[in-house]
C-alpha cells in the first residue's frame, strides 16, 4: 500500500499535534506553524484540517491565539480513522473489499483470493489496532 501526498502530510501533521501535545482547547497549535515545521504549504494544510475536523479528529480554537488541537486523546484515535478522513483508500486488491470480501466473479476459479483476503483482513486489522500515539 503507497500512501499518497495528502495522507503522508495529514498523518505527518497529526504526529505533530500528538508531540506538542495539542489534545485539548488549552493547548492548541497553529496551521501556520505546523506548516513551517513540516515543510507543507499552509493552503495544503487548511484543507487536510477541514476533512479531519470533519471527521471529528481535530477541532480548532479561533482567533489571534488560535489553533487546532486534538478532538480526543491520540492513543484513542485509530490509524483507519484517521486514514478513512483524510480519504485514503486501504483497500489494496480489486477482488477483495474492505473487510475482506470477494468482490469478483472469478473467485470460485482463482486460488490467489484467500490468501488475498488473509492479506486484507491483516492490513485492515493492524490499522484498527494503531493508534495517533504509535506515530510519535
Amino acid at each position: 500500500m503507497k500512501f499518497s501526498r495528502s495522507t503522508t502530510y495529514g498523518l505527518r501533521a497529526l504526529a505533530n499535534l500528538v508531540l506538542a501535545k495539542a489534545d485539548d482547547s488549552s493547548r492548541v497549535k497553529s496551521l501556520k506553524i505546523i506548516a513551517k515545521e513540516e515543510k507543507a504549504s499552509l493552503k495544503f494544510l487548511e484543507k487536510l484540517f477541514s476533512q479531519l475536523k470533519k471527521a471529528g479528529i481535530v477541532s480548532s480554537v479561533r482567533g489571534i491565539n488560535g489553533g487546532y488541537y486534538l478532538s480526543k486523546s491520540a492513543d484513542k484515535v485509530k490509524l483507519l480513522e484517521a486514514l478513512d478522513a483524510l480519504g485514503e483508500k486501504t483497500v489494496i486488491f480489486k477482488c477483495v473489499n474492505r473487510d475482506g470480501k470477494i468482490t469478483c466473479g472469478k473467485s470460485a476459479k482463482c486460488g490467489a483470493v484467500p490468501v488475498l483476503q488473509k492479506v486484507q483482513t491483516a492490513i485492515n486489522k493492524s490499522l484498527r489496532k494503531m493508534t495517533l500515539e504509535d506515530l510519535v
